[in-house]
């Protein structure tokens, strides 16, 4: 083969610069809506709706609910009925609506009953998106952790608009009641990118005339052992990964009042991960052809753990404020590794594994298990562990947060032993992946 040939075989296994572009924006809106307002949702509702341990983490949970109410039939739409950008437009443009009524709620049950709602519209659109980017990526390897790493901008934008425009030089009280504008932001983005999903590349189901009814199939699945495992024990990365973003802000805020900080840089602090994981994604296709799926999958259930250790010794050993903050600021870079080396190459592998008529249903089937039934499981065991090591109320309250990182420490230990053992080495699917 000349050179000549190889280069002309090479440009047709890249996707065209417009569709990368395309594909980007898309991610950068889907995230955005998510990271206005996930950063920083528990001290909303402990410190403004002055929500109990237990009663935030049913709301955390409630976010993760949508799925587990149809967990296929989103799946079942996009591979044989409605093309997968309407779908995405339509569950936007509701979702939207619905995030700017919960801006304007405080009681308990209106804000628990509008973020059951929001969930079952929203979730799902996390799979969509990962589903449409695949069908469209000619090279998917390569090219999908490049353009998910625009969803990682995304997420991180928000962060930086709000407390640096909004809430900037607000402090206590003040500063609470202005902290709920991140569900107004959450909601008017949700409805541009409602508008900019029917701009998207034509995704219609996939013509099949012998395929079997999509979500029994995928079901069938589970009778691998590879995805088997992996569905599994992401099930359990999922609680761990909840445990994270429902105590991360609180975690923060607790530093920064050590340090008589008493200003908005919870979220600014946080997206250091994202940081971290614009990095981690431009490296991920890499790391999967040198490394395969097992073993980078292990490297990010292990940064679960490392990072649960060390927000254990922030306060246990009690360094001078400089120190805590240099301990939390190099945890929440970890989760660049946590998201990315596990959650982002677990989308990807559940994308080789899948026939092509049902890439849909299958993502939907992993999401249910990790972004659904984890993370609502993960809500009510982060809001307990909580309670259980905090007493006192209001002012005089007090939270034991080295018993709470090493709980979450413990479990995620555990979780790195069994992928390690039970997820295969080597699969037919990777083969052709690193091939």
């Amino acid at each position: 083969m000349t050179e000549g040939n190889a280069k002309a075989r090479e440009l047709q296994t890249r996707s065209s610069l417009n569709m990368m572009s395309r594909l980007s924006f898309m991610m950068f809106l889907q995230y955005f809506v998510q990271g206005a307002y996930q950063p920083v949702v528990t001290v909303y509702v402990l410190k403004t709706l002055h929500f109990t341990e237990s009663q935030a983490g049913a709301f955390s949970a409630m976010l993760s609910v949508g799925p587990l109410i149809a967990p296929f039939f989103v799946g079942q739409m996009v591979d044989r009925y409605f093309a997968t950008e309407r779908v995405l437009a339509v569950f936007h443009l509701l979702g939207g609506v619905l995030m700017l009524a919960l801006y304007t709620q405080t009681a308990f049950w209106p804000v628990i009953i509008l973020g059951t709602l929001y969930s079952v519209l929203y979730v799902p659109t996390m799979m969509l998106t990962n589903a449409l980017a695949f069908r469209h990526l000619r090279n998917r390897e390569l090219e999908f952790p490049w353009v998910r790493l625009f969803g990682t901008i995304g997420f991180m934008v928000p962060a930086y608009l709000v407390e640096f425009w909004w809430l900037w030089g607000l402090e206590g009280e003040t500063l609470n009641r202005a902290r709920g504008i991140v569900f107004a932001f959450s909601g008017i983005v949700g409805v541009v990118m409602a508008v900019y999903c029917m701009t998207l590349p034509k995704t219609p189901p996939e013509p099949n005339e012998t395929r079997k009814y999509a979500p029994g199939a995928a079901v069938q699945q589970l009778l691998t052992k590879h995805f088997l495992a992996l569905v599994v024990i992401s099930f359990f990365i999922a609680i761990a990964h909840k445990f994270f973003w429902f105590w991360n802000s609180p975690f923060l805020r607790a530093i920064l009042d050590s340090g008589g900080i008493e200003g908005a840089y919870e979220q600014s602090l946080s997206s250091i991960g994202q940081f971290c994981e614009i990095f981690v994604m431009a490296g991920l296709g890499f790391a999967i052809r040198r490394f395969g799926f097992k073993w980078t999958m292990v490297a990010g259930t292990i940064a679960y753990a490392v990072r649960c250790l060390m927000f254990a010794a922030v306060f246990s050993l009690d360094p001078a404020f400089s120190g805590k903050l240099a301990i939390a600021i190099i945890g929440q870079a970890l989760h660049g590794f946590c998201f990315g080396c596990f959650l982002a190459a677990g989308y990807m592998y559940v994308d080789k594994a899948a026939p092509s008529d049902l890439r849909g249903s299958m993502q939907t089937l992993y999401g249910t298990f990790v972004v659904a039934v984890g993370l609502f499981v993960g809500g009510f065991v982060s809001g307990e562990v909580g309670r259980l090591f905090s007493t006192g109320t209001g002012d005089s309250l007090t939270r034991d947060w080295t018993s709470i990182w090493l709980s979450c420490a413990a479990f995620s230990s555990v979780c790195v032993v069994l992928f390690a053992l039970f997820f295969p080495g080597r699969t037919p699917t990777e083969e052709s992946v690193v091939a």
